[in-house]
Order: C-alpha cells, then sequence, then structure tokens
C-alpha cells in the first residue's frame, strides 16, 4: 500500500533531514519506505501523514543500498511502542500452537 509520507531524523552523517516520500509495503509492526538518505540502523525517525494529520516514532531495522537507477535506498521501519499511524485494520496474529 502506498501512502505519502515526510521522514525526519538524523541521517548517517549526522545531519538533520526531511524527506517526502512513500510507503512501498506496510504492517501492524513498521513499513518499508524508500529514501534517498543513508541511515544507521537503530536510527530514530519521525514520520507524518499529511493526508490523515498523524505522527510518530520509528526505528530503521535495515537498509539496502542505493539502487542504481534513483539513488533510493529501500528501508525498512519498526514502530517504536504500539500505533494506529496508518488507520487500518490488520488480521490478528496468528499463533502457530493454534
Amino acid at each position: 500500500m502506498r501512502l505519502r509520507v515526510v521522514v525526519s531524523g538524523v541521517n548517517a552523517q549526522s545531519q538533520n533531514f526531511e524527506e517526502r516520500t512513500e510507503t512501498v509495503e506496510v504492517s501492524k509492526y513498521g513499513a518499508t519506505i524508500n529514501l534517498c538518505q543513508d541511515l544507521r540502523v537503530g536510527a530514530l525517525l519521525s514520520l507524518e501523514r499529511p493526508d490523515a494529520d498523524r505522527a510518530s516514532k520509528f526505528r530503521v531495522v535495515y537498509q539496502n543500498p542505493p539502487d542504481a537507477q534513483h539513488s533510493h535506498r529501500e528501508t525498512g521501519i519498526e514502530f517504536i511502542g504500539v500505533d494506529s499511524f496508518w488507520g487500518l485494520q490488520f488480521p490478528p496474529d496468528r499463533s502457530p500452537w493454534n
């Protein structure tokens, strides 16, 4: 699901940044986004959804090298805490014991 977001934080060069992008995938745990910024795993980010007037904190869990065509880096992020940032209803977790 693609949603427009504004991402801000501190990049790997210790510089503050703000970047407009969109999600590639979303889940109840976080999202995959494409960023031009080089980030460190564990870096804290703020995401805003201008369309829904929502903001939340996330943590970087991985970042791929930039793609050759657009210089975007696929970046995996997770919520810090539980949040309804996406405004979506996700199915409950399935236990392997059921």
